[in-house]
């Protein structure tokens, strides 16, 4: 039998009553959306995620769940999420910073939820660089070691669940 703690890390952290919207998940995914716009922000500018930004995202995040009796699961999400992608790390699919960034998600949703938003961003960023290929866009700037933005289409993704879930409510 599967223990609350691993319930709550893998299919989303709820300590509220069953509808999810309360003040608790609310104040998440508002503190996310922030997070996730400077990090967005970072990625275009500079092209990289500060350390520093996610260890204060993955900190409050965990101060957040732990306040509200969830710090265990949110703990455990993280590590989950940094073991499961892990692998488009490795492979040079995205950079340390989006790995890092994709743990605080974990913290902050729980593992599925996570995937979930990241599986949409990586679609938009496919769709995004398809049409650049197809419209024959050129760089402002020609290296070819700068990849996408990850960290904004993270951002629009997250801004589509949660608009998303608000309307299903």
């Amino acid at each position: 039998m599967i223990s609350a703690f691993m319930w709550h890390a893998l299919f989303g952290i709820q300590t509220s009553d069953h509808h999810g919207w309360t003040i608790h998940p609310q104040a998440i995914w508002i503190a996310l959306l922030v997070f996730s716009a400077v990090a967005a922000w970072f990625d275009v500018r500079v092209r990289r995620i500060p350390n520093l930004w996610n260890l204060c995202g993955v900190c409050a995040f965990l101060a957040l769940q732990a306040e509200c009796g969830a710090g265990i699961s949110a703990g455990i999400s993280m590590f989950i999420t940094g073991a499961l992608l892990l692998i488009p790390t490795l492979c040079g699919i995205w950079g340390q910073g989006d790995w890092k960034m994709a743990m605080v998600y974990g913290a902050a949703l729980g593992v599925l939820p996570t995937l979930v938003v990241w599986w949409l961003a990586m679609l938009l960023a496919k769709g995004s660089s398809v049409l650049v290929r197809k419209l024959d866009i050129k760089r402002v700037n020609n290296s070819a070691k700068l990849g996408l933005p990850l960290a904004a289409f993270v951002l629009v993704a997250t801004i589509m669940v949660y608009a998303g879930m608000y309307l299903l409510r």
